[in-house]
């Protein structure tokens, strides 16, 4: 081998960049351009462990504020536009010559030519709300091209861009920082603690059939248990991590995209988030700790896979992750898990396995009212409920519990504790409810409500069917009848009858609706329909003033409808 050969590699080695995503071979390197101009800060990460979803992007922080330029990562034309009062808010899809999309969510306001078209749809369908493909060529941009200004609408916990990078025919999204996006990450994974659980009636963690959690003291690459104490299992064991990732010019916890186990340096467990298809996306609620998650917000990863959790993130998985311990010895538990970038976190840990301590325990009674298979459809009828869940809506086999109470103050119908709010659905099921106590005249006002601690009302809608208020659930819980009687309550708060709005930009209000939620609305002016932007998180309604509103008088209405037929109305003459 010349000299020669040996310095061109060695040189080319000293110039690799210093962050390469472990999958990069896979995906093109430096064809898109960062979508903002300035350093890349994630508020959030891909795959990201989320209630009922993994994130599907990164979230780029934006300093608080919003207005920043939004940039085509690369040439192409706009293929799709969401427009939600939710969601992603404003958003913009941009198809790519090679094969990818890329997405922008939570956008303040779309650029140019762009912008226009869209307003121009939104007038002819008259709705604020857009989901449509546009016709392919139709709104070209190249590589650089300000397409937006970045914004908060929509679900948007606070000012960023939701960053995106799909294939185009399966719509899966990918991690887009495999494609080579400058984000400095030197910083290792950090683990925070650890849960053992007995697995069937007969396990025992330190001699208890209750899961145990422990913190875990170290830091860098290397972690151990706080216990003092060799922890004493037996029979079929499972466990879970909590663990953040954090990247160098950020602070906010973030995902790690891999994890794994072994015991006695034999892998049993591990999982990798490269990408995903959004019809998977729900399962995160299987990967974690659902119980924990919803009372406490703490994200355990199990290291587990239900019989109904058809994901295909995992791999090396032995026996689904159930370790059954049953002899005298004691066994090495390692936990590792890895970044995006090959930073590397571990934990590792004793366990001292025992045989079943004294008398086999009988198995218990079952304690609920059905058994309900996972991998089969499953109905529960009673006199005045019935309860229809489609095959594949259960992780794992369910022991279904429930019972019916007498209704709360405000409810038409019996309190219906259906099973309870520690296990997830993956699909709709079907609800259908009785009422007990319900006038005639009311029937149209009815909706399903879901009652949360404080007899706090959640409006689920429904539809009479013999006899039945019926509607979708996604959760389980408690449920029970309410009506809506009260129209929407519209509240304006930069504008009031007659006033003159030369030099103002715009007219605001909020609208709100006790229960039934907000169905439509309607803005006019002089009799035709005006584009007003909606956001639900904070209940505003706004007109940009534009040429719709000529100089002078104007006759102005807002008509506001809620789920259930309620309608308010607004009706000024205001002068611009």
């Amino acid at each position: 081998m010349s000299k020669l050969f040996l310095l061109s590699v060695l040189s080319s080695m000293l110039f690799l960049p210093s962050n390469i995503p472990i999958g990069a071979e896979k995906y093109p390197q430096n064809y898109f351009r960062s979508p903002v101009d300035f350093p890349i800060a994630l508020a959030g990460s891909f795959g990201e462990l989320r209630k009922n979803h993994f994130h599907s992007g990164i979230d780029i922080r934006t300093g608080g504020k919003t207005g920043k330029p939004v940039y085509a990562a690369a040439d192409g034309y706009i293929a799709r536009v969401f427009v939600s009062p939710a969601g992603f808010g404003k958003a913009l899809y941009i198809a790519h010559p090679n094969g990818y999309t890329t997405v922008y969510g939570h956008l303040l306001r779309f650029s140019g030519a762009i912008g226009n078209w869209i307003a121009k749809q939104q007038y002819i369908q008259e709705s604020f709300a857009l989901d449509i493909e546009v016709p392919k060529g139709l709104l070209k941009v190249k590589k650089g091209d300000v397409v937006a200004l970045s914004g908060n609408s929509g679900a948007s916990g606070g000012p960023h861009l939701h960053f995106e990078v799909r294939e185009s025919g399966s719509q899966e999204v990918i991690n887009p920082l495999e494609f080579g996006f400058d984000v400095p990450d030197n910083t290792p994974p950090k683990i925070t603690a650890v849960k053992i659980y007995p697995f069937d009636p007969h396990a025992l963690v330190n001699y208890s059939d209750k899961p145990l959690m422990l913190g875990v003291t170290g830091g860098g690459k290397s972690y151990s248990v706080k216990s003092p104490d060799t922890i004493k299992v037996s029979g079929n064991i499972i466990f879970g991590l909590e663990t953040t990732d954090f990247s160098d010019n950020s602070g906010m916890k973030n995902g790690v995209p891999s994890l794994a186990l072994s015991i006695d340096n034999e892998p049993v467990y591990s999982h990798h988030l490269e990408k995903f298809a959004f019809a998977n996306t729900r399962y995160v609620n299987s990967l974690l700790d659902y119980p924990l998650l919803i009372h406490s917000n703490r994200k355990i990863q199990r290291s587990y896979v239900a019989p109904n959790n058809k994901n295909d993130i995992y791999s090396k998985v032995k026996n689904r992750g159930v370790i059954n311990f049953n002899d005298n010895k004691a066994h090495k538990v390692v936990y590792t898990v890895t970044d995006l970038y090959g930073n590397e976190s571990r934990l590792v840990f004793w366990v001292k396995s025992h045989p079943p301590a004294g008398k086999h325990p009988e198995k218990p009674i079952l304690k609920g009212v059905q058994m309900m298979p996972c991998q089969q459809e499953n109905h529960f009828v009673s006199t005045d409920i019935l309860l229809d869940i489609p095959k594949d809506a259960l992780y794992e086999d369910l022991d279904f519990e429930y019972s019916p109470e007498p209704p709360v103050s405000g409810t038409y119908a019996r309190l219906h504790k259906v099973h309870n709010e520690d296990t997830p659905l993956h699909v709709n099921c079907s609800l259908a409810i009785k009422p007990t106590s319900l006038p005639k005249e009311l029937t149209d006002k009815a909706v399903i409500v879901a009652i949360e601690p404080g007899h706090r009302f959640y409006s689920k809608g429904g539809v009479w069917e013999k006899g039945f208020l019926k509607t979708q659930i996604k959760d389980f819980g408690d449920y029970s009848i309410a009506v809506d009687t009260e129209p929407p309550v519209i509240r304006a708060v930069n504008v009031k009858p007659g006033k003159n709005l030369a030099g103002q930009g715009s007219i605001m209000f909020k609208i709100t609706d006790n229960l039934a939620g907000i169905k439509s609305y309607r803005g006019t002016m002089n009799g035709k329909w005006i584009l007003m932007d909606y956001d639900a998180k904070t209940s505003t309604l706004t007109y940009f003033i534009d040429e719709h509103m000529p100089k002078g008088k104007n006759n102005f209405l807002l008509v506001v409808t809620d789920a259930v037929g309620n309608q308010s109305r607004y009706d000024a003459v205001l002068v611009r």
